[in-house]
């Protein structure tokens, strides 16, 4: 499961979740307050909000093409990225920081 924080200024909403899961994924399927996804080398992806956190975890494809597996990885970048204000760059940096802690 990973968590990420949401940048100042980018508001941690259901509305906002649905709409940039439609934006980048198509379509989803709610229960409860869990969005799932599918989509290329993504075979579920589970996301809610709690905590003003966004929580996600994903089960994946490994067999898929290369082509699917960069398009997947690149339209969930884009898709954090407009949801939590932070780059892949600075998720990454995050990461680090909170592994170094540990």
């Amino acid at each position: 499961m990973r968590e990420y924080k949401f940048k100042r200024g980018f508001k941690p909403t259901n509305e906002r979740l649905e709409e940039l899961i439609v934006k980048h994924f198509g379509e989803f399927r709610k229960e409860d307050d869990v969005y799932i996804v599918k989509f290329g080398a993504i075979e579920e992806l589970r996301l809610w909000l709690k905590d003003k956190k966004l929580y996600a975890e994903s089960k994946t494809n490994p067999n898929v093409s290369e082509e699917v597996a960069v398009k997947t990885i690149k339209t969930y970048n884009r898709f954090l990225e407009e949801l939590t204000g932070y780059t892949a760059k600075e998720r990454q940096k995050m990461l680090k920081k909170e592994v170094e802690r540990d």
